[in-house]
């Protein structure tokens, strides 16, 4: 993963200092922020290139309305070459029927890519595509506002995510620590910052559930 773009701390601090027309600081966007007015983040935005990710993650990604997703096609370029994302808990003795399995699913993907059987090479691909495992890695850009991500990081962040996105949410959360501190500093799960786990289909047990 890398960042590619990042709105300056200054368009921020104009966004803060605004509605009061106070002088404009980075002090000023932490106190705003930390009161909970946090539309100002709204005007900032972050780009990121994300490559090797699974399309089970994709999927996941795709709940999330407010945040941006362009995405590698997989009617106009091939997936003959991908790789595949192994699930870090299955057992060594396993990996090997694990693999072969993965190189069966790819061997009928490439068969339908390959064999056009008469048809366009637009069709092949249309048809094969539909073989793909959602292990099968693909490329894309993710954006958002600073808000927007910050709100998917917390859902992300939590422990009970899975390890795939979750891991994903760390590396974004890193960079965006060092880009925004003023913003991302404190970020953590949704029990980080209340103090308690909101969740109501079962807790990582990290945070007690809010007292009744």
């Amino acid at each position: 993963m890398s960042l590619i773009d990042c709105t300056p701390l200054d368009v921020i601090k104009k966004a803060a200092a605004m509605p009061y027309q106070s002088p404009e600081s980075e002090e000023l966007i932490g106190r705003v922020w930390d009161s909970g007015h946090r539309s100002i983040a709204r005007h900032g935005m972050a780009s990121f290139l994300v490559e090797g990710v699974s399309q089970s993650l994709l999927r996941q990604l795709s709940r999330h309305p407010h945040i941006n997703l362009t995405v590698k096609s997989s009617r106009y370029c091939s997936f003959e070459d991908t790789l595949y994302i192994v699930p870090p808990y299955v057992k060594p003795e396993d990996r090997l029927d694990y693999s072969k399995d993965l190189n069966t699913l790819a061997a009928i993907y490439e068969r339908w890519n390959k064999d056009k059987r008469g048809y366009s090479t637009e069709h092949s691909r249309e048809i094969s595509k539909m073989l793909l495992p959602l292990g099968a890695t693909t490329d894309l850009i993710i954006s958002g506002n600073f808000q927007g991500l910050y709100e998917f990081l917390q859902l992300r962040l939590c422990l009970r995510a899975e390890w795939e996105i979750r891991g994903l949410a760390y590396e974004m959360a890193e960079i965006l620590k060092d880009q925004m501190p003023v913003i991302f500093s404190g970020l953590g799960c949704r029990g980080d910052e209340r103090g308690y786990c909101p969740e109501s289909h079962g807790r990582c047990g990290k945070h007690s559930q809010k007292a009744a």
